[in-house]
């Protein structure tokens, strides 16, 4: 969500970035607030061009995104350097901000109004030739789990008309997009007029020129034997699916009010294999939440173990600010929630490397996106599961190809594969 809003406001300001921020008439931090520890990288990111304003005070500096929202007016008083803070629903509004700016009114902007029409009306900058992209079918989330500042700083949800959906799409696609991922904060909650997200994936199948369609992230409880049949019978869905569960127990989930036990989340886990047994399963656990108990933490990590997930994106719990979770009577001591953490990351560690290694020797298609940032002489691409694979002396031509690569080496997050 963060990278497709980048590439808006890029967009918005018809922009060519540069590399290197002493080069730049405007540097504009766009920010995370999802956890405190992104609060603090985003302030220190602004923190570093102080200097560059200094030395040049027609330099414009601005922060974007969730902090944005979250402080707004706070920022403006800490830090004397920053011009303007905008929210996400305003960048359509950006290119007049920064030209307001620019005319020399000598006051500084914040711009965090949830009253915005026309939210989706900045399509994103796309690289000419990039294999891959971004669309956002939604915007905030009506889901109000006790931990999530999604709602605070993007508001309640907002979907996206399919014929805005399937413009931008097909926008992308002919700036040379091979593989959509489509984005919202409960993406299988969208509907429009009647149609739903399944009905979405079949429209999307029928794109010319798209050849792989992603998305994330979905709601357990939005899991439905619609969805599941519209994924198995599209043949541009790939076979992997992000789905959060943040904890293993009933009685956490209820104080995190996530809408479903964890019984349920096992048996959409359970229909999902049944209907394509080549899915691969990533999710996000939050460790420590409330008074999170021993026994609780244990079936957490039974279900790491029952479900085998690919990938888990795992987090000590950190309040933030305006959510129910901050008004929580009790939270569990810090060092015995990290040590939680250490643990069910080691696991999950092991269990990747197992997962990975059942694979091997293995054919599988891969989109080839680019070449390697490290090494020059080999390509890069993923599989429909979401796998990285790296190829050696491959030739640069197939760069937006799907090519037959069999897996000769595997490591805990990647590959090494050579034709098939």
């Amino acid at each position: 969500m963060n990278e497709y809003d980048s590439d808006r406001i890029i967009n918005s300001l018809s922009a060519h970035p540069v590399k290197e921020p002493s080069d730049a008439d405007i540097i504009i931090v766009n920010t995370c607030a999802i956890r405190e520890k992104a609060d603090h990288k985003a302030v220190s990111a602004v923190g570093k061009y102080k200097k560059l304003k200094i030395k040049n005070p027609d330099l414009i500096i601005g922060m974007a995104g969730c902090v944005a929202q979250l402080y707004g007016k706070k920022l403006i008083k800490q830090i004397p350097h920053l011009d303007f803070v905008i929210g996400p629903r305003e960048i359509p509004k950006l290119r007049d901000l920064i030209f307001d700016i620019k005319e020399g009114s000598g006051h500084r902007r914040i711009n965090t109004s949830m009253d915005i029409e026309e939210v989706f009306k900045v399509s994103p900058y796309h690289e000419a030739g990039k294999v891959n992209g971004f669309v956002s079918i939604q915007q905030g989330c009506n889901k109000k789990c006790a931990y999530c500042i999604v709602p605070t700083v993007r508001g309640n949800e907002i979907n996206r008309s399919l014929k805005e959906i399937l413009e931008e799409s097909r926008l992308l696609i002919n700036q040379g997009a091979k593989e959509l991922t489509y984005i919202g904060q409960t993406v299988n909650s969208w509907k429009y007029e009647g149609e739903k997200f399944y009905n979405l994936l079949n429209h999307l199948q029928e794109l010319d020129g798209l050849e792989r369609i992603r998305f994330t992230t979905s709601f357990p409880r939005d899991v439905t034997s619609k969805m599941v049949d519209s994924m198995r019978n599209n043949s541009k869905v790939c076979r992997q699916l992000h789905l959060p569960v943040q904890s293993g127990s009933n009685r956490v989930l209820k104080q995190m009010n996530r809408a479903y036990s964890i019984e349920w989340y096992r048996d959409s886990i359970n229909r999902l294999r049944d209907a394509m047994p080549d899915l691969s399963l990533s999710t996000d656990i939050i460790v420590g939440f409330g008074d999170e108990s021993n026994e609780d933490f244990d079936e957490t990590m039974k279900l790491i173990e029952d479900v085998k997930f690919d990938t888990v994106y795992s987090f000590k719990y950190s309040i933030r600010p305006g959510t129910p979770g901050e008004t929580m009577s009790s939270h569990i001591d810090d060092d015995i929630a990290l040590d939680r953490l250490h643990r069910l990351q080691s696991r999950q560690r092991e269990i990747s490397l197992e997962n990975n290694l059942k694979q091997l020797n293995k054919s599988y298609k891969v989109l080839i996106e680019n070449a390697s940032r490290n090494n020059p002489k080999e390509l890069f691409g993923r599989t429909s599961q979401n796998k990285a694979i790296y190829i050696k002396d491959l030739n640069k031509k197939y760069i937006g190809k799907i090519v037959d690569i069999t897996k000769i080496e595997a490591f805990q997050n990647s590959f090494i594969g050579e034709p098939t």
